[in-house]
């Protein structure tokens, strides 16, 4: 399901965490209570599954939400563009250039003026968006988060967004200015680096600041040794220590886990929606395939992926907006580029190549959770019986909690869906049976006889 925000933080995630973003079994694309013990709260088994259906009442409220959320995203897009264009037709940028010269010649201590500006402004602007996105969550029960805690979250990603900015934006112009020609390869170098610092401080100095993390083996230790079971079935050896129970449903309804950080701060996370909706089958399943992208390296080849991608919209930022510049800078009173009031324009520019980058970003992740899926499939399958209705029954559940809509259009899916449909996952997951036949399983040899 698409989770569109607005603009202003569809861009402001990307450019901070786009690299890092937690991996997540979550449908679609891309926050207290809960059972102490596996067993104290297992769900009702659940009905075979063969194909993903909804009862009509969902049906009826996943089709509204989806044409919703398609709406949001594409208006977000395009209100976003616009906003930067108010920016420079209005000359918003300049004013705040001209702020910050009279009150400092240094360019960092202009910075710390221009941007934090530019970013609460943009911020302002785009609340609105935010706040219908929450309401629609509110709605459809999706979320259960108070105004006043939503708030706070928003108000803290502001001031992080503010903070980060400023430091990247002072190395950016520092970059144009030294290397008017070549500013988009030295300010990717340094890009890359800051990005890797946030990807690998995020679980530990970020994250716990919106949501609240506990041990699994303190809160759970019964699912722990079943989640032990799936990692030495992979022969990996996952510390409990780095397995931890979130607080999801102080916010949200729906169950979700995820793989996030790499080294000394890679993690796995399990929501309590997921411990208290799930049976332990499922969890297992679910671990799985979150094991997936730890043992296939998707954090780090994600983050070379998106790296990659970001240096050709560095160069092509460069291009479109020099040109840009040379064609209304006087009119928007832009000096140059390495001018504050060139960041409309910059930002602009590199939002046009997100837009058209998007597909190929939610492609690659797509691509991603595929293989998570296929490795999930694989590593559970000698741990319990009919492993493959397990996952198929996982899916089922993910997608009533989160109101996926069965029905998608491809182009939705093209454009804002960074995981496969959970009506693809749950006939994949039923159809894959590679242990009577040849190949064997790609990922996780069996240790047991064919059947």
């Amino acid at each position: 399901m698409s989770r569109t925000l607005g603009f202003f933080f569809l861009r402001l995630g990307l450019l901070i965490a786009c690299i890092g973003i937690p991996l997540t079994l979550l449908p679609g694309q891309a926050t207290s209570a809960g059972s102490s013990q596996a067993s104290s709260s297992t769900p009702p088994a659940a009905p075979r599954v063969t194909q993903y259906t909804l009862s009509s009442d969902k049906l009826q409220k996943a089709h509204g939400l989806y044409i919703t959320e398609n709406v949001m995203f594409f208006f977000g897009s395009f209100y976003g563009l616009a906003l930067m264009l108010l920016f420079l037709r209005c000359r918003w940028m300049v004013k705040f250039r001209d702020f910050a010269d009279r009150h400092s010649a240094h360019r960092f201590l202009q910075s710390t003026i221009v941007i934090p500006l530019f970013i609460a402004t943009t911020g302002i602007l785009t609340l609105p968006l935010m706040l219908y996105a929450q309401h629609i969550d509110r709605e459809y029960g999706l979320s259960v988060q108070g105004w006043g805690s939503w708030l706070r979250d928003w108000s803290l990603q502001v001031l992080l967004g503010m903070a980060l900015f400023t430091l990247l934006a002072w190395l950016l112009y520092f970059a144009i200015r030294r290397s008017p020609r070549r500013w988009w390869l030295y300010f990717w170098l340094a890009f890359v680096p800051i990005s890797a610092f946030i990807t690998f401080i995020s679980p530990v100095a970020i994250e716990p600041l919106f949501n609240q993390y506990e041990p699994l083996q303190a809160t759970n230790p019964a699912l722990v040794a079943r989640l032990e079971m799936v990692a030495a079935r992979g022969g990996l050896e996952i510390s409990p220590n780095r397995m931890f129970e979130m607080k999801a449903s102080e916010k949200l309804t729906g169950s979700n886990a995820y793989v996030t950080g790499f080294g000394a701060t890679k993690r796995v996370v399990v929501w309590d929606t997921a411990i208290r909706k799930l049976t332990g089958e499922q969890i297992m399943f679910v671990f799985g395939h979150e094991m997936g992208h730890y043992v296939l390296g998707h954090i780090v080849r994600g983050f070379i992926f998106a790296a990659s991608v970001f240096l050709a919209g560095f160069y092509f930022t460069h291009k479109f907006a020099a040109w840009m510049q040379r064609r209304w800078g006087a009119i928007w009173g832009i000096r140059g580029l390495d001018d504050w009031a060139s960041l409309p324009a910059l930002w602009l520019a590199f939002s046009l190549f997100l837009s058209c980058s998007g597909p190929l970003l939610n492609a690659y992740s797509r691509h991603l959770e595929h293989q998570a899926d296929q490795y999930g499939l694989e590593i559970v399958h000698e741990l319990f019986p009919d492993s493959s209705q397990v996952a198929a029954q996982s899916f089922q559940i993910l997608g009533e909690e989160w109101l996926e809509y069965p029905y998608l259009n491809p182009v939705a899916v093209f454009f804002s869906w960074d995981h496969p449909p959970i009506a693809e996952r749950i006939q994949y997951a039923l159809a894959y049976d590679p242990w009577d036949a040849n190949p064997s399983p790609e990922f996780v040899k069996p240790t047991a006889p064919n059947r």
